[in-house]
């Protein structure tokens, strides 16, 4: 009887929630065509292209739609159910609310885990192809700038800090240049180097240091030599000098990890990365948290009015979803919630609501 129970709910499930990401997915479409026009009669978009740009806004169409389809296929199957009386004879038989819909839980799941698949490799992709066909660069086209001032590198795994007033890369050459050298910790600092100017060797991969003070922290003594180098301090010029104009929308969570890495390598503010870092992992399971509301809101019986009143209130919980969502971003991208926690933020407080209906919906 349980397996046939589950059949039952995951296929009207399936249905519905089908039928509602088709639904959401022509109308985002159909608001996307008035753009998509306009890039036609700039000459943006031509011929092929029309049907490769409207390809490419379909994964980033699904991610978002993904929980409001999940939500109103949740309601929709347990509100039929319980017009129909199913769920109060199968909770008058002994089974538990909770066991009725563990099945359209089980798929909401495996929905999010699709979802991140999807959010992580193809939408990655499409949104560089979008932003190519509209004429926009994206990281391949991006030009590093040649030169630099007040250049930082830490070489992490190296225990080197840089800091050069300037720099230009493609000859090799920097001005006024302070060298930390330490031990684990910056505190535990070994030399101090301060140099006037600095050449990079291409062939022997090292750079030379011109009228420099060395200061050795351990045993108080301060060298000066008008030319110096160590095999150590190899650090290529293109290290100091990171593209500031990739948007972290086009990078795999792998991609993200090494620009945030690289960022604080060269003392670069890294908040936008980790904020698009915590949302590429709390995001996804959002379909997951919302099936809870959607299929305990509609567990009752009722008549006319009242089932449009549930309706509406999965509507709204739904479009709130991303209202707090965008709210908890923003703090984060003030420096005022740590990004992780912020993105997970609306995901608690949602569970904690769809819990609450869930235990409501057992009584």
């Amino acid at each position: 009887m349980i397996k046939r129970m589950d059949l039952y709910i995951s296929k009207y499930f399936l249905k519905y929630f089908f039928m509602s990401s088709f639904s959401f997915l022509a109308i985002f479409l159909l608001a996307q065509m008035f753009k998509i026009i306009k890039y036609i009669n700039e000459g943006r978009l031509i011929g092929k292209n029309i049907f490769i740009y409207i390809l490419n806004l379909v994964p980033k169409i699904f991610i978002d739609i993904a929980p409001l389809s999940i939500l109103l296929a949740g309601l929709i199957t347990v509100s039929i159910m319980a017009s129909n009386l199913e769920i109060i004879s199968l909770k008058t038989s002994g089974i538990r609310f909770f066991r009725i819909v563990a099945a359209p839980l089980f798929i909401s799941f495996f929905v999010s885990i699709f979802v991140f698949f999807i959010y992580n490799s193809v939408y990655t992709k499409s949104l560089s192809t979008i932003n190519l066909l509209r004429g926009r660069n994206t990281e391949d086209t991006i030009a590093l700038p040649s030169e630099k001032k007040n250049a930082f590198y830490r070489k992490i795994d190296g225990n080197y800090l840089y800091f050069m007033k300037e720099i230009n890369r493609e000859k090799g050459e920097a001005k006024n240049i302070e060298l930390l050298i330490y031990d684990g910790q910056i505190s535990n600092l070994k030399k101090v180097i301060i140099a006037k100017s600095a050449l990079y060797d291409k062939e022997k991969g090292v750079w030379n240091f011109y009228e420099t003070n060395i200061y050795d922290v351990d045993k108080k003594e301060e060298t000066f030599l008008k030319e110096y180098s160590d095999e150590k301090i190899n650090d290529k010029p293109d290290n100091f000098i990171r593209p500031s104009g990739i948007d972290p929308r086009m990078q795999s969570i792998k991609e993200l990890k090494k620009s945030i890495k690289d960022q604080k390598s060269i003392g670069e503010d890294t908040k936008i990365y980790l904020v698009e870092l915590a949302k590429r992992y709390s995001f996804p399971f959002a379909s997951f948290i919302v099936a809870f509301i959607g299929l305990s809101v509609g567990s009752k019986y009722v008549r006319g009015g009242k089932s449009t009143l549930n309706l509406v209130i999965c509507i709204v919980v739904g479009y709130g979803y991303y209202i707090v969502s965008g709210a908890f971003e923003a703090m984060s991208l003030n420096g005022i919630l740590n990004p992780f926690l912020s993105s997970w933020g609306t995901n608690i407080l949602y569970l904690i609501i769809g819990l609450f209906f869930m235990n409501k919906a057992e009584y």
